[in-house]
């Protein structure tokens, strides 16, 4: 999950920036080394938890790539959403899980032992129903047990990971299913 993320950004880098994420290349060599082992970190951490989704990147590594400066095609793309969850962003000024949203928890089959559906931080679906985001594990549904792992996972990266962007104090969006 978070490891094809880094896997990409290497390849940005490598390409020269051809195509995408200029702000990869911009950067010199010791800040970028700094943002990988922050994301390499992050990746470390991620793996003991095995959240049934990523969490969303590290604020640090978000801010230097430029997530939410207008680039949504090219950092969506970088974050592994499907195209349709992209334009729905983009087009549509989606920002958050909205009512829209939070009107299809009813309509999907939730197994019985699930007591919530979570996303990384961030991730705006252009529906929860969205098949392809399923399929990419940027939503999934979690028992008690995943739950508590996503809340202790979330505590080890803010510990670890000591940012100041005050918008971003969560690593997952987390509806509870009643």
């Amino acid at each position: 999950m978070l490891e094809r993320i880094y896997e990409r950004i290497l390849r940005i880098r490598e390409d020269g920036c051809r195509d995408c994420l200029k702000v990869v290349c911009r950067m010199d060599d010791f800040q970028f080394n700094q943002l990988m082992s922050r994301l390499q970190m992050q990746i470390e951490i991620t793996s003991r938890y095995n959240p049934p989704v990523r969490p969303a990147l590290d604020p640090m590594i978000s801010t230097e790539l430029g997530v939410y400066r207008g680039d949504d095609e090219n950092i969506g793309r970088l974050l592994g959403y499907p195209e349709c969850c992209i334009q729905s962003f983009s087009e549509n000024t989606r920002y958050a899980i909205d009512e829209d949203h939070l009107a299809e928890v009813d309509e999907l089959e939730v197994p019985p032992d699930k007591c919530a559906l979570v996303l990384p931080s961030g991730f705006i679906p252009c529906s929860l129903r969205c098949r392809e985001a399923w399929e990419r594990n940027l939503i999934a549904f979690a028992d008690r047990e995943e739950f508590k792992r996503i809340l202790e996972l979330e505590d080890e990266l803010r510990m670890k990971l000591p940012h100041f962007h005050l918008a971003y104090d969560e690593y997952f969006e987390k509806i509870i299913l009643d």
